[in-house]
């Protein structure tokens, strides 16, 4: 009975290692497959994404694929997700604050601290240009539109469908490809809640109209200091001047009522 017990308790231990040593291989092909795709995004861009690239470049047969994602395009979210939050986390509570804090800032204190807030994103932008310009071009190429959008929801309340979520994923689900809009509807996000939080009243187009004026202003002059067309200080200190003028509007009816 010793011996067997003993025997028992050698392959329990055993047991437990082998099942260790195969979670932590899944786990570096998992890695090894959201790094394949990155690698393919940034080369081809989401039209060119398909499974048996991804799996090849991590070196795993296609079929095997499914014992890491259950599909490209969740492979596609989870690589996404990775990458917005890696790309927002470092600035998101900095550029909050500034907000917050605008009205009682000094011309000198905006500027510095807008700055600070610019050089992050340039920062992130410069880590990987090329995905960086990827993105922006699938950003045009797949965002849907407003009508789509509309024309795709009155589709799936008529349709026949059985499962009107995937086939919704299917129609929009656009990989990568959407993740620019992504990180703008973030911004959003971030620029209403520093606004909440400064006590400014606003509507939320007024929002959306100066996020896609930011967005477009910061995308355009990354794009110029990459193409060394001017200094990255010089493109931080004008949008950090066209700021200036773009968030007072903001706060220039509750100023005009204090005043009076």
């Amino acid at each position: 009975m010793k011996a067997n017990a003993k025997t028992d308790f050698i392959s329990a231990d055993d047991s437990a290692t082998t099942e260790t040593k195969r979670e932590l291989a899944k786990a570096k092909t998992r890695r090894a497959l959201l790094k394949s795709a990155l690698q393919l995004y940034r080369v081809e861009g989401a039209c060119g994404m398909s499974m048996n690239k991804v799996a090849k470049g991590a070196g795993i047969a296609q079929p095997s694929f499914y014992n890491h994602f259950a599909s490209l395009e969740a492979l596609q979210q989870e690589l996404g997700a990775q990458l917005k939050e890696n790309y927002l986390s470092p600035m998101r509570m900095a550029w909050i604050d500034m907000l917050k804090d605008y009205p009682r800032l000094t011309k000198a204190q905006f500027n510095e601290r807008c700055q600070h807030c610019l050089n992050m994103i340039f920062d992130a932008a410069f880590q990987n240009i090329a995905l960086f310009q990827r993105l922006l071009e699938d950003r045009l190429r797949f965002a849907p539109s407003i009508k789509e959008q509309d024309l795709l929801n009155e589709y799936l309340l008529t349709s026949d469908s059985k499962n009107p979520a995937q086939e919704n994923n299917s129609l929009l689900d656009k990989g990568l490809g959407n993740l620019m809009t992504e990180i703008q509807e973030e911004w959003t996000a971030i620029f209403i809640k520093g606004l909440s939080l400064s006590g400014c009243s606003f509507e939320r187009s007024e929002v959306n109209l100066c996020v896609d004026i930011a967005a477009a202003q910061v995308h355009e002059l990354i794009v110029g200091c990459h193409q060394q067309r001017y200094s990255r200080q010089q493109a931080i200190s004008m949008l950090s001047t066209n700021f200036d003028a773009l968030f007072s509007q903001f706060f220039t009816t509750e100023w005009q009522e204090m005043s009076g």
